[in-house]
């Protein structure tokens, strides 16, 4: 990447060498597509070197990235089917063992199954925190449609992993939402002096839920996520791959 000016490149790199294998993780959760995955976190990257000057500031930069890549995912999954997709090509991470991968790859399946609307709803909200009136801004749903798809989601889940739902009672665990210590903490951040997409980008896409009682959805989609971003990390290649390709992206030579 251009290494002027220098300060300014280096912190940018340290934000992409920490953040690229966790957004990563996070897209392939959201559309089951390596490549297409790739290339939305890429673009959030490429906009965010663009604009490191205003959101190195943030709180939480990795948000913002993660922001656009749902947007640009959104644009073109939600015209596929369902069982479209494909499991992604990883390795298997050594510490994870054959038995926490064949879970892993077992939701992955259940999830490629899943309608678009179904399968992206849910993940935004169950497992990196949104609440339904951020998704449906996000997505240009109705609050309503999103709380659809993701009950619909979640039950097909639970019945074809054989959960229930031990913790909750009375209402779905869908519609719950973020507890109140994230509430706070969304209202704390917008004292940063930020407003609009940069205010909410700090906060959102990162943190999972706010509820407190354990969900079985909810931990199997954690678990899940949290054995990509080891299966990422198992190749010592990616890292150099991915800043190539941000550079390719950013017409500058690696």
């Amino acid at each position: 990447m251009n290494p002027e000016p220098v300060g300014r490149a280096r912190d940018f790199e340290t934000f992409f060498a920490g953040a690229q294998p966790r957004l990563l993780a996070q897209a392939i959760m959201l559309c089951g597509h390596r490549e297409d995955a790739e290339d939305a976190v890429q673009e959030g990257f490429a906009e965010a070197y663009r604009a490191w000057d205003r959101i190195s500031g943030y709180e939480l930069p990795e948000a913002w990235v993660y922001r656009i890549a749902v947007q640009r995912l959104w644009k073109t999954y939600r015209r596929r089917r369902a069982g479209q997709d494909r499991l992604p090509d990883l390795p298997v991470p050594v510490q994870a063992g054959p038995e926490r991968a064949a879970e892993a790859r077992e939701v992955l399946r259940l999830l490629a199954a899943l309608p678009p609307r179904q399968r992206v709803t849910m993940v935004l909200f169950c497992l990196h925190g949104w609440s339904q009136q951020d998704i449906a801004e996000a997505l240009r749903m109705t609050r309503g449609g999103v709380a659809a798809n993701v009950s619909k989601a979640r039950r097909t889940l639970k019945e074809a992993l054989g959960m229930t739902d031990v913790e909750l009672s009375g209402r779905e665990a869908f519609m719950v939402g973020p507890g109140r210590g994230e509430r706070d903490r969304i209202r704390l951040n917008g004292l940063n002096g930020l407003n609009g997409l940069d205010g909410l980008a700090g906060v959102k896409g990162l943190n999972g839920p706010g509820r407190g009682a354990a969900d079985p959805v909810d931990e199997a989609l954690r678990d899940t996520e949290a054995w990509l971003r080891a299966a990422l990390l198992t190749d010592p290649g990616e890292p150099a791959r991915a800043r190539a390709a941000l550079a390719r992206r950013l017409g500058e030579r690696p």
